[in-house]
Parts: C-alpha cells; structure tokens; sequence
C-alpha cells in the first residue's frame, strides 16, 4: 500500500512500520552482492549515474518535517549526509531509508549492506555514514577505470607495418 505524506511515497511493510521513499519502489535485481563482485561499466554507470528528481533521496528529520536537502546521486548523498542534522540522519538510517534507497533506486546493494551495519546511536554516525559513501563512490570509479583500461586495450588495432601501409 502506497501513501502520499508531504510529497514523498510511503508504504506499510509487515511489521507495520513505514519506510520513507521520494518515489515508488521498483521490483529490479540489483546486480551486487558483495565487493568481490566484478561489474560491469554499464553497470558501474549506473550506480553512479544522477537520477532524476522523482527517484531522488529527501531528507527529513520527522515524518512531515522535511529539511530541504535532496540527493540525486552517490556523490551528492554524500555531501549531504555533511550538511544535514544528525537527528535526520538517525531518523532515516532506524527506518533503514538510506539502505532502501542505495539499493533499490541507486542499484548498489553492496553499499547498502554497509550502511544497514552502521549503528543510528553511533556518536560518529554522521562520520560512519559519509566514510562509507565515499569509500563507495572510490571502489566504483576505480573499477570504472580499471574496465575502461581493459576496454580500449580490447579494441586497439594491430599495428601495420610500412610494407602493409603502402599496399
């Protein structure tokens, strides 16, 4: 069950608590398990693509209360879970709305594991939070480089000798 409170959706789970989403969920395979896990460049863009402002992050600090912070992007989450109070932060991270977020809409479900081992009474949440983003964001660009290296690697062609280029 779907429910529109202050522009954002919202559904019942079983155990009757809401989780707070800026969109509907989405039923897709996340494509990462573990950080062992090789993916693809596409996939890698994905994650770390902007998304469009319906399937963005908004931050609250209560249920009706929004802060006016949104996020559209990995690197921009990060920023910020900076910037925000970090009564919003233990707000959403006891509803498990970050890791809903990371993974259903970012598609990184990886991330989300780490988030969902951070603690919301953690003195250094905010700090937690952010050092596990940015680690994130750090592992996906270098795999980003790492299969673009191995990409033009694969498609450079041979060289032609003098004799093949005067034929």
């Amino acid at each position: 069950m779907w429910i529109v409170i202050s522009s954002i959706f919202m559904s019942e789970s079983k155990s009757n608590r809401f989780e707070m989403f800026s969109h509907k969920k989405k039923n897709k395979e996340t494509s990462v398990s573990n950080v062992n896990v090789k993916l693809s460049q596409s996939e890698v863009e994905g994650i770390l693509r902007t998304v469009p402002r319906d399937e963005a992050f908004y931050f609250y600090e209560e249920v009706g209360k929004p802060v006016g912070c949104i996020a559209t992007s990995l690197v921009d989450f990060r920023d910020k879970i900076n910037a925000v109070r970090w009564s919003s932060l233990v707000f959403h991270l006891r509803r498990k709305d970050f890791e809903n977020w990371v993974s259903e809409v970012i598609g990184d479900s990886e991330l989300a594991k780490r988030i969902s081992n951070i603690w919301a009474n953690d003195f250094n949440l905010k700090t937690k939070l952010c050092a596990a983003v940015d680690m994130r964001i750090k592992e996906l660009r270098e795999m980003s480089s790492t299969l673009a290296v191995v990409s033009e690697d694969l498609f450079v062609a041979p060289r032609l000798s003098e004799t093949e280029l005067s034929k």
